[in-house]
């Protein structure tokens, strides 16, 4: 039983490991990737992507990407030009469905979570002003 004077005179217990008898880890050899996924967010990416897949009529050229804000984890979608339309859907509905169903899965995980659709289009403007109930072509 170690006492407080074995523990004031920094010796270690008899019996503790001390650093150069801890066993080598094979933690040594194995390189950290930085950049790849955690598992929880890899099957965000994947769960993302294949509902988008099932939506759009060009389910190859999906691309979900992955970024970090403050808020937490944005998962962007990129999809064929003619698709953008199905995967907003009506007055967003389908996007917003999307967005639900996958803040709805990382509640399992605690996180926050976006999706937001990516256009090819230079300018971030907004497809539907949320002040105007209804937008008039010009």
């Amino acid at each position: 039983m170690s006492t407080q004077n074995d523990l004031i005179n920094d010796e270690a217990p008899s019996g503790a490991l001390v650093p150069d008898e801890i066993p080598n880890s094979d933690l040594d050899s194995e390189e950290i990737d930085y950049d790849a996924p955690s598992p929880d967010e890899a099957r965000m990416i994947e769960l993302v992507g294949y509902l988008v897949q099932g939506l759009v009529a060009h389910p190859e050229e999906v691309e979900v990407e992955e970024f970090f804000d403050d808020m937490g984890t944005v998962y962007g979608v990129r999809v064929h030009p003619e698709d953008i339309g199905r995967i907003i859907g009506k007055e967003g509905r389908v996007a917003n469905a999307l967005r639900q169903v996958v803040k709805a899965a990382a509640t399992k995980t605690n996180s926050h979570v976006m999706v937001e659709i990516l256009t090819d289009d230079d300018e971030n403007v907004p497809l539907v002003d949320s002040n105007d109930a209804e937008i008039t072509p010009a």
